[in-house]
């Protein structure tokens, strides 16, 4: 029989390192956890009334161990409205980053592109969202959207130590689980949107709302419908985040180093 922990008994056991960075992995990009040394791993199945994920390519496990001398958090997979989960659950991983009293989170996804200047595999900081739920003020002040002028002073910093480019642009949320219509792209690109996804803004507002410093990422992963002749497929999402996971681990190593 499978041992059920409670959030109480894991912070009991871990809480001693002082965990000080917290890092959410969307689709495909589980690979980043290669880079922790002294791991242990807890499935989200063995936390008490903890939501269980359902989507191909998030793993439902956290994974607590240690990346440039810092004590970190990883939740490799996330929950989403078209999974059935209320607002409450969306939200369990941030939650259990506050039961941590984590200062520092790390959110990414990935994300269908909008911005045609933008191009499969870049990797786009989050300057803003919009919300295309209407829901996403249940989650605090819709301003807590935006980044933070000390939290883009860090991005900034490390930029420059970067073998690539990495992009800025305003992320729009949406339930899913359908992508997107070439319509819908399109007023998408005439409100300012450059990448869309199913996730992720619900997060950064609640995080931010509880005194977090948030520092989101989007993996360009495919172009919105209608941008690309090509058919659009969650298999094509996870083969292209794989091809971006050098940068992405080399974006967020240096990142942690920083904060």
């Amino acid at each position: 029989m499978q041992r059920k922990y409670s959030i109480e008994t894991i912070k009991s056991q871990f809480n001693k390192q002082k965990i000080e960075i917290g890092i959410i992995l969307g689709s495909g990009l589980d690979s980043f956890a290669e880079n922790v040394t002294e791991q242990v791993e807890i499935s989200y199945s063995e936390i008490e009334n903890f939501p269980q994920t359902t989507v191909v390519g998030h793993e439902g496990k956290f994974i607590i161990g240690k990346l440039k001398g810092k004590s970190i958090l990883i939740a490799s997979g996330r929950f989403h409205y078209y999974e059935g989960y209320d607002k409450d659950k969306v939200i369990s991983i941030v939650k259990f980053f506050k039961e941590f009293k984590i200062k520092n989170v790390i959110i990414s996804n990935a994300a269908g592109i909008i911005n045609e200047k933008f191009s499969i595999g870049d990797i786009i900081l989050i300057e803003d969202c919009i919300d295309f739920t209407k829901t996403a003020n249940k989650y605090g002040k819709i301003t807590n959207s935006k980044i933070k002028k000390n939290e883009l002073k860090i991005v900034n910093f490390i930029e420059n130590d970067l073998n690539f480019k990495l992009q800025t642009g305003k992320y729009v949320w949406t339930t899913g689980p359908s992508y997107e219509t070439p319509a819908e792209i399109k007023y998408m690109q005439s409100i300012g949107g450059n990448i869309v996804g199913m996730s992720t803004m619900p997060e950064i507002i609640w995080a931010r709302e509880n005194n977090m410093n948030v520092f989101p990422f989007s993996c360009g992963t495919n172009f919105g419908t209608g941008i690309s002749k090509e058919k659009l497929d969650h298999s094509e999402v996870k083969i292209n985040a794989e091809k971006v996971k050098d940068k992405f681990s080399d974006l967020i190593i240096k990142l942690i180093d920083n904060l």
